[in-house]
């Protein structure tokens, strides 16, 4: 009787351990999938229903909130997980502007050419949650000990030199296309200008890439160290500061992105590395990073006349801003998307060209003069011809490419395309228990152009990609060669190594064994 009421009392604590644990079960993949493809139905039946755009944005709203909802390992909002962070960027590119104007109206409603843009971005949407939700997995932790050798973990290994000496690579291509246009009219070229002698130069100006890889990989280098509780080597803080530091002549330059986009790849790549990084820096980020944009856009207005005028420019351009919520370049990129949709602009000649062409244009203008002409640039053509020759551009956005190819099915396709390819694996790479601090590094960087691209089209986002896996194999090739280099020197003059201090486990200041 005793160990029949034993085995009854471990089967009744097996069952209540069980019950919780199968209530709170997060949804499959096909489940959370099929969930996303319910959820799409609501958009089309609330526009039926209330008209005026209404139905679109309200449905817009709900598809973009699903993927933090249906995710692996159970809902959450942590801006920085993929699931959270990807439709974010579509919403900026797509849902931003139009929401804000929809609140801000009296009707509450959206005139009917824009509600055919919002339609749009509901297709676009549709792609994205899809895209996000089949792909979620959980987060992994990372393997310490494959990112921390054990063997001198204090010193500098053969790929951080190799990781130093290509982001040394990356200044040199910016300072040689510098070169070519000369220092001192560099420095007093207006913004359309700048932009004007980058054509052609692409292989040059790619170096900013190779310079952003080596930007995250010394970062992530630094934070496996302190998470084995280790002390850093000086060197390699030192190159990530004067990397870093490189950085801001885009600022000089007029340029926003580039610093954006740094600290984005950073955040995101600690973020899966397991580094918690408290939601109110990230608030005072984001407000750091608006502030920085409108200081720059006011710049540029007299970007050439010195550094005196451009900060007071900037200045007076803060000063003018009534409503911050009001974002300039997000209302231009809905503006364009509206006109496409409206218009439908004859940019196009056949279904599917512009996809196409994004491949071709890989190769490089000075092999090929004739080469067909990226879908921004013939929109700008169009839209604005002395605007356009002047080096003026218009962003032409994934979701109004991917309408002027095959209509709504051509946005919905290429957003669920980028979401999956660009950013969703990536981030799902960079997230991986197994992944190197090179791999983490590269796919960081990648996925953080997301919004950068949503309101792009194929062609950039080919360009970079392209720019970042040379980066990375550069990276690869040079450790590989460094470490020829000093096996042989090591072979011809053998030197006795002294054991290295024992590292900590993958738990975050959990000791593997007791130091001595």
């Amino acid at each position: 009787m005793r160990s029949l009421n034993l085995s009854r009392a471990r089967g009744a604590r097996r069952a209540a351990g069980a019950g919780p644990a199968r209530r709170n079960a997060p949804l499959g993949r096909l489940a959370a999938t099929l969930l996303v493809a319910a959820v799409a139905t609501i958009g089309p039946i609330l526009e039926g229903t209330m008209g005026d755009g209404r139905g679109w944005t309200i449905g817009l709203l709900l598809l973009l909130a699903t993927p933090s909802l249906a995710r692996a390992g159970g809902p959450r909002f942590h801006p920085l997980d993929p699931e959270t962070y990807i439709p974010a960027t579509y919403f900026l590119s797509v849902g931003y502007s139009p929401i804000l104007r929809l609140l801000s109206s009296r009707e509450f409603a959206l005139p009917s050419h824009e509600a055919l843009a919002m339609q749009v971005g509901y297709a676009g949407a549709v792609g994205c949650a899809i895209a996000c939700t089949a792909l979620s997995r959980p987060r992994e932790e990372p393997d310490a000990e494959r990112l921390v050798p054990s063997r001198s973990p204090r010193a500098m290994h053969e790929q951080d030199w190799a990781t130093i000496g290509v982001g040394l690579l990356g200044l040199g291509l910016v300072v040689a296309w510098i070169a070519t246009i000369g220092v001192g009219r560099f420095f007093t070229m207006n913004y359309a200008s700048n932009h004007l002698e980058e054509d052609g130069k692409g292989l040059l100006t790619s170096g900013w890439y190779l310079v952003g890889i080596a930007i995250v990989y010394l970062v992530l280098r630094v934070a496996s160290l302190r998470k084995a509780g280790l002390a850093m080597p000086k060197g390699i803080s030192f190159a990530a500061a004067c990397f870093f530091v490189s950085i801001l002549l885009n600022t000089v330059m007029g340029r926003r992105g580039p610093l954006v986009w740094t600290l984005l790849s950073v955040a995101l790549a600690l973020h899966a590395y397991g580094i918690k990084i408290r939601r109110l820096w990230m608030g005072v980020g984001i407000v750091g990073i608006l502030f920085y944009g409108i200081a720059v856009e006011g710049a540029r207005a007299k970007q050439g006349s010195g550094f005196e005028a451009q900060i007071s420019s900037a200045a007076a351009h803060l000063d003018r801003v009534e409503n911050p919520l009001e974002i300039g370049e997000l209302k231009r990129i809905y503006a364009n998307l509206v006109i496409v949709v409206n218009e439908e602009p004859p940019i196009i000649t056949y279904p599917g060209e512009s996809w196409v062409n994004a491949f071709l244009i890989l190769v490089p203008k000075p092999l090929w003069s004739d080469r067909p002409l990226g879908l921004a640039q013939r929109y700008a053509q169009w839209a604005a011809p002395d605007f356009a020759r002047h080096g003026g551009g218009f962003a032409m956005g994934a979701a109004a490419e991917g309408y002027l190819n095959i209509g709504l099915a051509g946005t919905a396709v290429e957003i669920g395309v980028f979401s999956a390819l660009f950013f969703m694996l990536p981030l799902l790479a960079a997230g991986s228990r197994d992944a190197s601090l090179l791999v983490r590094a590269a796919a960081a960087n990648l996925a953080s152009f997301a919004y950068n691209q949503f309101r792009g089209e194929l062609a950039a986002l080919l360009k970079i990609t392209l720019s970042l896996a040379i980066a990375a194999l550069a990276v690869h090739l040079l450790t590989s060669l460094i470490q020829h280099i000093r096996g042989g020197l090591l072979g011809r003059h053998p030197m006795r190594k002294a054991a290295g201090p024992r590292l900590r486990g993958a738990g975050i200041g959990h000791p593997s064994a007791p130091r001595r």
